[in-house]
């Protein structure tokens, strides 16, 4: 018998908005820590068409993080980029490719929350 990779079905892997206006929405899944033991939002934005769930990480922004003791798992939120500071001449001359500070809006839609089971314990 030979094996065959699977390739999985899944939005892209981190959520990267690139300008003004970019969003996305979907439920919060889980917070994870990254591997500098940042907390993460994982959202939920459905299933495919074969009913496998489809997730996507949010940055590691410490605006991002900041929204993260006001959520609980399963909430319906949309995030929004809506403003992009660039870093000043001093930061650029200690950090030369630092990226523009992102600033985001976060709404939480109640009435489209979900509850996800873990083992024993249900979130809601």
């Amino acid at each position: 018998m030979a094996w065959e990779e699977v390739e999985p079905v899944a939005a892209d892997k981190y959520w990267k908005p690139e300008k003004i206006g970019d969003n996305i929405e979907g439920n919060v899944f889980e917070i994870v820590k990254d591997d500098w033991n940042n907390d993460r939002i994982v959202l939920d934005l459905g299933d495919d068409a074969e009913g496998n769930l489809i997730t996507t990480t949010l940055p590691a922004h410490a605006q991002l993080r900041s929204f993260i003791p006001k959520l609980k798992i399963g909430d319906y939120i949309k995030v929004e980029l809506v403003k992009q500071i660039a870093p000043t001449e001093e930061q650029l001359e200690k950090q030369p490719d630092r990226s523009p500070t992102n600033i985001y809006k976060l709404m939480k839609d109640p009435s489209r929350a979900q509850g996800y089971k873990y083992g024993d314990d249900e979130n809601v």
